[in-house]
């Protein structure tokens, strides 16, 4: 039998089935009327005068064939009972379906994208009629890779969505047109087409596109309507998601396909679903109802499901002792939530009772639809005899000083707005704050109550807490705690906004033990210890600059060091422990991992946590403020944004040529007996501490080094072991081969090229240069400034490591000289220390490694005479040290300060970013330089993403790291592009090489080699420069080596050498260099 509700409720229009449908449930009411509703029975065969109340159950469906629920049929069925169903008031039915669009109940994906790249994001629709908090309502989306029944990636959603809106959850690597309509990011793990994808609320899945522990392949559906490789949107009469993610998935049948990355429709959806006004209900009350120990001066917070609009006496408050209480009203007459304060308090130990009376509260949008019936709350109130007492407020304890202003045993009271408690590695307490404060913003209403392992009380409590007042580790805080009482639950505190900079590095106290807010948003300058200690340093503006990378030291680096200490705060875990797993702080409120990093300069906004003056685990981490959101009330892991993507490449240079310098961070194939250089004494390995490590660290060395494609690389901190088939240099170019194919890259052997051993120094480390023999040649002497001057840098022992400098030639006879360097670093002791301007440790030692080298350079050391240098290398001093400055003042151009601005940097210290890492131009070679770049794969990241397994748990050593190219080191790669300029011939051709020293009164010798395409006879003439004789000498031929002609200089000094040559036909070429005797 089929039957419509419209045609019962016509039919029995005055009598019991009419009123029973108007009296009915919510859904009985607002469906019965409906046009087009249709209630459905099996078989549907002739109709016949059974009464309802005898038919069988019969399935009612809505369009997108969502069963529901038999209690809504039911009761439908109940309102037309006892009656019989006459034929003619019941028409045929064409099709067993439910015409209705019912309105959607929670939130469903409304658009997919699975595009180029990683072009991937997720946007939900709330059609539900209300705001949703996806926090609060514990909403997240989880991600099940290739078949598996189990979530690879779980993805915790926070913000609000709109009513009518959406929420946009896109890769944090997707293009700008994508992340600019994104609400949260995440680059961790993402889909592909055969992945399945769920929308979750709390364990109940709202939306599952399609099926989870089945692999199709590459992808669900076909063509355009396929999961892999398009866009799906879905279809505006869909208005509830699918919930079984367990059955066949067919993208076609709610989802319209579009191409490859088209994302026309994101961030907006459009769904016919129908409008239901449900009857108002009450969703919550404070005090909760049956709470007990409620404050006698509490007020009652009432909250609805909907804008309601109240008359009349919509509320009574009666109570065992105190009688009726009459209130004042906050929200006025129509709002979704009210506050009543009772103009009586009550009275201690007595039950009370407030009712919400139905009749007096309608829908706001539809004022015919009252509440359904009355809703009662009941409470009691705290006993006279613990919390009606007087007590010692937070605010006065703390005092406006740095320290307690109230000591020894005390009794205070106050709302837990952080809850740290537990045994160690927890706080072992809680914060709590006074409920309204004392209006005075120069003291706090906050302090820590140290309770030990205990767990007595949770966020919202009004505690009263018996103890003694003092300071530890300079917080205040109650110790030695006798009494904890809970008065009452349920109460809030509005956080505190607390903003960079601020006054003074005092001025944080007053918010110390206080729920704050940082309603800025804050870029991530700091991750150091985000391994060590779980927390991270944030700024405001964006991060910040070393200040001598951008200012002169001195007064200007002072200043900018001050600014610089009041424009941050750390943030932090809710514990102190050490070497934490989960590590929390990771992008998109997920933990850290080696696929879910967190940059330098990725933001967070607006987050809420307890301002803590304490240490982080350990004395290494110091005593300092620090925010701490997790635990707090209203806090939780800070959603950090991606605003600083991974470079899977550098950025382009240019040009013809690529030359790199890049600091491997001690490349060491030996795991235990080192030495300082070949044959030196022993020292400790450096860099991987077995070989396991070493077999984590080689892949993403070589990673970075082939991600470069440089054609010459300057190599710093590579272990000193010479350069036989078992040292590091050997092993790192073997490994670089058998990634590009043998014979790639090759190296210079500095001790056979100068004939000497340890030319390099007799450091652990030291510098060197690879290259690719295919596109370059060296030429000329291999050089090494290994000079007692320039290695100790006056100091009393070895400091900087010998810089190495070799001439490389092109096929076209074009050259240009690398020198690679490694001055001595801030961070151990010289003889020359800190002289407090902000250049650190050891300047004057760097300031005359500068000096030797701008002075050696003159002396033409690799004999080619060639005006286009590069020095490269890490020279230990920022922008604008001395040490730099030295070599500008020199004629070197500073690439990056030139190429890429004052905010260029590949190193980060104590959160203040900068370059250590340089590339200075001569002037001749600049105009040949197509880019510069420094690429971004180490400093950025956290340094607990490195090959170490030091410190990590067995499931980090796996999750933390990768063979990928990022965090290889702590510094920064730079990247040169260069278009050399093929040489002018000359012809003759000549060529000067002087000796590498030349001391007063002692015979030394230049060489001269000569040609010409005219033939002999050459007239080669040499001005020695110190007014003595000129040497001329004819030859009959042109030399296979260079001609030796000796000379002695009577006094030390610089001197300045003509050498020409003329050939048979008259032609001649000059060439002048500086000599620097001794």
């Amino acid at each position: 039998m089929c039957v419509t509700v419209e045609a019962c409720a016509r039919h029995f229009a005055n009598d019991r089935c009419a009123r029973r449908i108007e009296r009915a449930t919510e859904w009985q009411r607002r469906l019965c009327p409906n046009q087009g509703m249709r209630l459905l029975h099996a078989g549907c065969p002739t109709l016949t005068s059974t009464p309802a109340s005898s038919m069988n159950l019969p399935t009612l469906f809505t369009r997108s064939r969502r069963v529901l629920p038999a209690t809504v049929i039911a009761a439908l069925l109940a309102a037309c009972a006892d009656r019989p169903m006459p034929t003619s008031a019941v028409p045929e039915l064409p099709a067993p379906r439910l015409d209705l669009s019912a309105p959607a109940t929670d939130l469903f994906i409304s658009e997919y994208i699975e595009g180029s790249s990683n072009n991937k994001a997720l946007e939900i629709y709330n059609g539900t009629g209300a705001a949703i908090n996806l926090s609060s309502g514990q909403y997240k989306v989880l991600m099940y890779s290739n078949g598996a029944a189990t979530a690879n990636l779980t993805i915790n959603l926070t913000g609000t969505v709109p009513a009518g809106g959406v929420f946009v959850l896109a890769h944090g690597s997707a293009n700008a047109q994508i992340l600019a309509k994104a609400n949260l990011t995440n680059s961790a793990g993402w889909y592909n087409g055969n992945d399945a994808v769920a929308l979750v609320k709390g364990s109940a899945a709202l939306d599952v596109i399609g099926q989870i522990g089945n692999n199709p392949g590459t992808e669900w559906g076909s063509g355009l309507t396929s999961t892999a490789d398009n866009t799906l949107r879905r279809k505006s009469s869909i208005c509830t998601g699918d919930t079984n993610g367990s059955d066949a998935f067919n993208p076609a049948t709610e989802w319209d396909g579009f191409a490859t990355d088209n994302i026309d429709g994101l961030g907006a959806h459009t769904a016919t679903c129908g409008t239901v006004t449900l009857a108002p209900t009450v969703t919550s009350t404070t005090p909760a109802a049956g709470a007990g120990n409620v404050a006698v001066t509490s007020d009652i917070a009432v909250a609805f499901n909907t804008p309601v609009t109240v008359s009349g006496t919509w509320y009574t408050i009666s109570c065992t002792n105190s009688g009726t209480h009459a209130a004042t009203v906050t929200g006025g007459t129509t709002n979704s939530a009210f506050t009543l304060n009772p103009t009586t308090d009550f009275t201690a130990g007595e039950s009370c009772t407030v009712t919400i009376v139905a009749a007096q509260v309608v829908d706001a949008a539809n004022p015919s639809v009252p509440m359904t019936a009355n809703h009662v709350l009941n409470f009691s109130t705290l006993g006279g005899s613990t919390c009606s007492s007087g007590f010692t407020p937070t605010y006065a304890i703390q005092g406006s000083g740095a320290t307690a202003a109230i000591t020894g045993t005390v009794t205070t009271q106050g709302v837990v707005v952080g809850d740290f408690e537990g045994a160690q590695p927890a706080l072992r307490g809680f914060y709590i704050q006074d409920q309204t404060g004392d209006g005075n913003a120069a003291t706090s209403d906050g302090l820590f109550v140290f309770n030990n392992t205990s767990n007595s009380v949770s966020l919202g409590d009004v505690v009263r807490v018996t103890g003694t007042a003092g300071e530890f580790q300079e917080q205040t805080q109650i110790s030695n705690v006798t009494a904890i009482t809970v008065c009452s639950s349920g109460a809030t505190i509005t956080p505190t906004d607390v903003t960079l900079p601020v006054a003074s590095s005092t001025y944080l106290e007053r918010f110390e033990g206080m729920l704050v807010r940082l309603p800025q948003s804050l870029y991530v300058t700091e991750h150091y210890q985000l391994g060590r200690f779980g927390q991270v340093v944030m700024s405001v503006n964006a991060r910040q600059m070393q200040p001598t990378n951008v200012v002169a030291p001195g007064a200007a680096a002072a200043a900018l060091q001050a600014q610089n200490n009041l424009a941050r705060i750390i943030v932090d875990d809710a514990t102190n422990d050490q070497n934490p797993d989960p590590i929390i702080f990771g992008r998109g409120g997920n933990p850290l991992s080696a696929s879910n990093t967190l940059r330098g300069g990725d933001v967070a906004t607006g987050i809420v946590g307890i301002m803590t003056y304490t240490w982080s685990g350990n004395e290494a981490s110091g005593n300092a403020y620090r925010v701490r959101p997790i635990g707090a009330m209203g806090g939780g892991a800070p959603n950090f944004v991606a605003t600083n993507a991974r470079p899977t490449t550098p950025t382009s240079v240019g040009g013809t040529l690529r030359v790199s310098s890049f600091n491997v961070l001690n490349y060491f194939n030996s795991f235990s007996g080192c030495t300082y250089g070949v044959g030196g004494g022993s020292t400790d390995c450096r860099g991987a501490d077995s070989q396991t490590e070493f077999n984590r660290q080689v892949p993403k060395t070589v990673a970075a080094l082939m991600g470069l494609n440089a054609d010459v690389l300057g190599i710093v901190e590579i272990e000193n072991d010479g350069y036989g088939t078992s040292s590091a240099i050997a092993h790192l170019v073997s490994q670089l081969n058998a990634q590009a194919g043998p014979n790639t890259y090759a190296f210079i052997n500095a001790d056979a090229a100068t004939g000497q051993t340890n030319a390099l120094g007799t450091d652990a480390i030291k510098v060197a240069l690879i290259y690719k023999p295919a596109r370059v040649t060296p030429v000329g002497n291999t050089a090494a400034l290994n000079s007692v001057a320039f290695v100790n840098g006056g100091d009393g022992a070895p400091r900087n490591r010998p810089a190495l400098a070799q001439a490389f030639q092109q096929a076209d006879g074009a050259r240009f000289i690398a020198v690679v360097n490694h001055f001595k670093s801030k961070g151990s002791a010289c003889n020359a220390g800190d002289a407090g301007d902000g250049q650190g440790n050891c300047n004057a030692v760097r300031v005359a490694a500068a000096t030797q080298l701008r002075n050696w350079l003159t002396t033409n050391p690799t004999g080619t005479g060639d005006p286009d240098v590069l020095i490269l290398g890490d020279l230990n001093a920022y922008a604008k040290e001395d040490p730099i400055m030295v070599l500008r003042n020199a004629g070197f151009i500073d690439l990056l300060e030139s190429r890429i601005g004052p905010n260029a940097y590949s190193y980060v210290f104590d959160g203040q970013w900068g370059y250590l890492d340089h590339a200075m131009a001569s002037s001749s070679i600049a105009s040949q330089i197509t880019g510069v770049t420094t690429w971004h794969i180490n400093a950025d990241e956290p340094s607990i993403l490195d090959y170490n397994t030091d410190y990590k748990s067995a499931g980090q050593i796996v999750s933390l790291t990768d063979n990928s190219a990022f965090r290889t080191s702590d510094h920064d790669p730079v990247l040169i592009g260069l278009t050399l300029t093929s040489p002018v011939v000359n012809d003759p051709s000549l060529t000067v090489t002087p000796p590498a020293s030349w001391t007063a009164g002692v015979s030394s010798s230049i060489g001269v080699k000569f040609s010409s395409t005219k033939g002999a006879p050459y007239t080669v003439r040499i001005n020695w420069g110190d007014n003595t004789a000129v040497t001329q000498f004819i030859s009959t031929v042109a030399p296979a080596s260079p001609l030796q002609r000796p000379h002695v200089y009577a006094a030390a000094g610089q001197y300045t050498v003509t050498v020409s040559v003329t050939d048979r036909s008259g032609a001649s070429t000059t060439q002048t260099l500086t000599i620097t005797v001794q």
